[in-house]
């Protein structure tokens, strides 16, 4: 896995991200409650679009681009776009609870669970651990990856 060019990826969408960015929306996701640095307001079509582009040829590169991307905790659509990348095939138990607990908004947790955690073989375990978490977001991505299955 060559590192420089999963960088030079990485700063590719993020280019990408400032050249699709929409005020309106960024503004009305950070009156909406959003707390992270980065908002660009860019819509789902759009995210699927770019990790269409950007997806790396093998499942190594493509797992690694997703990694960095998801934690990059200040950009949101970063996070939603790793949620793209990741090959299913590539997540371990271990860095799927990873995921799952770092959520930070329930529209990751919604995305990850739709476009990642519900393709997995351990995905009613991990709805099960999630369940009995404290936290109310960790309950919501329970919710979500039963919803999607």
């Amino acid at each position: 896995m060559d590192t420089s060019s999963i960088e030079e990826k990485a700063a590719a969408i993020r280019k990408e991200f400032y050249a699709f960015r929409n005020g309106m929306i960024a503004d009305t996701l950070r009156k909406g409650g959003l707390e992270q640095k980065y908002i660009f307001g860019l819509q789902l079509p759009q995210i699927k679009d770019i990790s269409v582009r950007y997806r790396p040829d093998n499942e190594d590169d493509s797992a690694a681009l997703a990694k960095l991307l998801w934690n990059d905790t200040e950009c949101r659509e970063a996070r939603l776009l790793a949620c793209h990348l990741m090959p299913p095939d590539t997540m371990t138990k271990e860095e799927a609870q990873e995921w799952a607990e770092g959520i930070l908004t329930r529209e990751e947790a919604d995305i990850l669970a739709f476009r990642l955690l519900r393709h997995l073989p351990f995905k009613s375990e991990l709805a099960n651990y999630l369940e009995g978490a404290e936290s109310e977001l960790k309950k919501y991505t329970a919710t979500a990856i039963r919803r999607f299955i």
